[in-house]
């Protein structure tokens, strides 16, 4: 089912981590496209970008939708004017590029390592590896993981069922994340999105 972003967020607010993950997907390129064109500094664009989705995990009622109940305005809104602070805290001259240009400008983008557009069957290619690598782990990793990410399981809801304590779910976890990280094939090592897909995972636990 194609969900709007309205009813997306409304799902994010409820603690519905797979429609974080579709919002993501929907507009990881998009935004980041948008904010490296005015800043052309790759780690200031994905601070900014990582700190939106932060911002859409902890208050997704905060989040606007037009008429048709997309959020894609104020998304762009939101990140133009965080890029004008940075602009005005770090005292550099802003790129002059507004927002009505964002369209044309797109098309112009070829830095491939940092926009990267992956096709469905890429994604689900590397769902499968983290599946395989998860497969690989010892059975309380497997079991936390399975109740933490797929099952959308409180930290409590899952130390109570597996009998441990908050903190050794929450450090079963990590461990499983940075096994994921370590072991993902060469071309998805070298992909920004990818990273940050696994970055926001771990991000997720904590909400």
């Amino acid at each position: 089912m194609n969900y709007t972003d309205h009813t997306l967020l409304k799902k994010i607010k409820s603690g519905d981590r797979p429609a974080f993950m579709i919002l993501y997907e929907r507009y990881w390129d998009k935004l980041y496209s948008f904010v490296f064109v005015r800043t052309r500094d790759k780690e200031i664009s994905e601070e900014l970008l990582q700190n939106l989705w932060v911002k859409i995990l902890e208050r997704p009622d905060m989040i606007q939708t037009d008429e048709s109940e997309s959020a894609k305005g104020y998304l762009l809104r939101y990140l133009h004017y965080r890029v004008i602070d940075y602009y005005n805290s770090s005292k550099k001259i802003p790129s002059m590029v507004s927002i009505e240009e964002f369209d044309f400008l797109e098309s112009e983008i070829t830095d491939t390592e940092y926009f990267e557009i992956l096709e469905n069957n890429e994604i689900s290619t590397l769902f499968a590896m983290i599946d395989q690598v998860v497969s690989q782990l010892p059975s309380l990793e497997q079991k936390v993981y399975d109740m933490r990410i797929r099952k959308n399981m409180s930290v409590p809801e899952t130390a109570k069922v597996l009998g441990l304590s908050n903190k050794t779910v929450s450090n079963k976890l990590s461990k499983t994340l940075g096994e994921i990280r370590e072991q993902l094939s060469p071309e998805y090592q070298s992909s920004k999105k990818i990273i940050s897909i696994l970055l926001l995972m771990e991000l997720m636990t904590k909400y």
